[in-house]
């Protein structure tokens, strides 16, 4: 069990945004939640089940895609060290 068998899309924020990469062609979009959550069906998935229904949008591709959640939090770089 993953991460994505314990979250639906109504768990999500209508602002958050969802990652979605084609294992085939390497092909990123990203979309909007709240794309989802207006129709009846989807918005009771959990995102595996999401995922698996999902297929590439790029023109003669179709292939599955890998979804991840995107962040708008700041990132850092490393900043300790070996003393």
């Amino acid at each position: 069990m993953s991460w994505k068998s314990r979250i639906q899309i109504l768990d999500l924020g209508k602002d958050d945004r969802i990652e979605s990469t084609c294992k085939s062609c390497g092909y990123t979009w990203y979309e909007f939640v709240s794309d989802y959550i207006d129709k009846a069906y989807p918005r009771q998935l959990y995102l595996d089940e999401f995922e698996a229904s999902l297929h590439c949008h790029q023109w003669n591709c179709k292939g599955k895609i890998r979804i991840a959640l995107s962040s708008e939090a700041e990132t850092e770089g490393f900043q300790g060290g070996l003393a």
